[in-house]
């Protein structure tokens, strides 16, 4: 593997790793705050928050590693379908 896609398999799995931290901590809170609290007016002042939070949370850790594996991907389909192409090599010596 070439340092392209070793650097998109790191950024995919950095996304996902700090996106499934955020909904734990996210979720954490809210959860400690509902016990602690337990008013239905706290619950609903945060869910619209909670809920954006969660969603973007959740795109950002699956979409980010779909695309960079989609990448990931497409360099290597690019790389069989042109073998010999001077781009398609990942030896830079020349």
């Amino acid at each position: 593997m070439d340092t392209v896609t070793q650097w998109l398999a790191s950024v995919g799995w950095t996304a996902f790793a700090w996106a499934f931290a955020g909904l734990l901590i996210v979720n954490g809170a809210a959860a400690i705050l509902w016990v602690m609290q337990g008013s239905r007016e706290t619950v609903q002042k945060w869910t619209s928050a909670w809920l954006a939070a969660n969603l973007l949370l959740v795109t950002i850790g699956l979409g980010v590693p779909t695309l960079t594996t989609a990448a990931r991907l497409g360099i290597a389909g690019a790389r069989a379908v042109t073998p010999n192409a001077t781009w398609a090599t990942s030896d830079t010596s020349n």
